[in-house]
């Protein structure tokens, strides 16, 4: 008789087992929506930047390299801005991008002078998707940046990713 409970107990724990995923499942998963409409990019965005590296020692406080804002405006395809905070700021001029079923993305290029010396800043982002499940989830564009010394072509150029994540209305 004790066997006899042992296997229905273990009969029970595999329904139960393989009922879980299938109910989840039957749930369906959250959608995302791409927003691909002309003057997306317009705002005031969080930005902050980071170093890349393949070692899983290093600490994001290590990678972390820039906390700024960038101030966009958007016409006709056509972004103007600027990126300013930690004592340094530039004009960025670059153009925006909208393909239908791949939302939208930007290109960006600026110029600044750190400790005397200029560099050049080339971004390019992707506007991330939004999760359709509701709620206060803000705009985020996730990017490469490439900084350059235009005086030392030949000197490799520094490669960092970023997120800027759009302000929440004042």
């Amino acid at each position: 008789m004790h066997r006899t409970w042992k296997k229905i107990a273990a009969s029970i724990a595999l329904v139960g087992a393989l009922a879980v995923p299938a109910m989840v499942l039957a749930q369906g998963m959250p959608t995302l929506t791409l927003k691909a409409q002309a003057g997306t990019f317009t705002g005031t965005w969080v930005y902050r930047s980071f170093g890349v590296s393949a070692s899983p020692k290093d600490t994001l406080a290590k990678l972390a390299l820039g906390l700024n804002e960038l101030s966009l405006m958007e016409q006709g395809g056509k972004i103007a801005g600027k990126r300013t905070g930690q004592g340094v700021s530039y004009d960025l001029v670059g153009n925006s991008f909208y393909a239908a079923k791949q939302g939208a993305s930007l290109r960006l290029h600026g110029t600044a002078t750190i400790g005397g010396k200029a560099y050049n800043y080339d971004y390019f982002g992707y506007l991330m998707p939004s999760w359709g499940v509701g709620g206060n989830e803000p705009d985020t564009i996730l990017g490469t940046v490439l900084r350059s010394d235009p005086a030392n072509p030949s000197n490799a150029p520094l490669i960092a990713s970023f997120a800027a994540t759009r302000e929440a209305a004042k």
